[in-house]
């Protein structure tokens, strides 16, 4: 009985998580004149936010649990930055123009000591 009540609580914190998440989803087709526009309105959200998130983590007196909740949503927002770039790159392959792996964005943040 326990084992089917925590399933229906993931479920539930999936469905939310999925929710949250639903924010940056591109829903223009990839091919289409609308994605562009779009695509930037959803990665300049992402970008700002975590940028936002770094700046919480470095200047702010954080408890513990805090920390940990700025740190996920830190990396949820660099798997979101990761999915547009892949969107872009589908959509840049299909008119003919392949980037090169130096136009990648990488999220490096190993200079940024987030431990308390």
């Amino acid at each position: 009985m326990k084992r089917r009540k925590d399933m229906k609580h993931l479920d539930v914190n999936l469905v939310e998580e999925l929710s949250n998440l639903e924010y940056f989803i591109v829903k223009s087709p990839v091919v289409s004149k609308d994605f562009w526009a779009e695509w930037q309105e959803k990665f300049s959200r992402a970008y700002m936010s975590r940028i936002a998130v770094k700046k919480i983590l470095r200047n702010k007196k954080l408890t513990y649990e805090e920390a940990n909740r700025y740190k996920t949503l830190l990396q949820m927002y660099e798997d979101v930055l990761t999915y547009l770039e892949m969107l872009k790159t589908l959509s840049l392959s299909l008119r003919g123009v392949y980037p090169s792996p130096q136009d990648r964005i990488e999220f490096d943040d190993e200079d940024i000591d987030f431990d308390l």
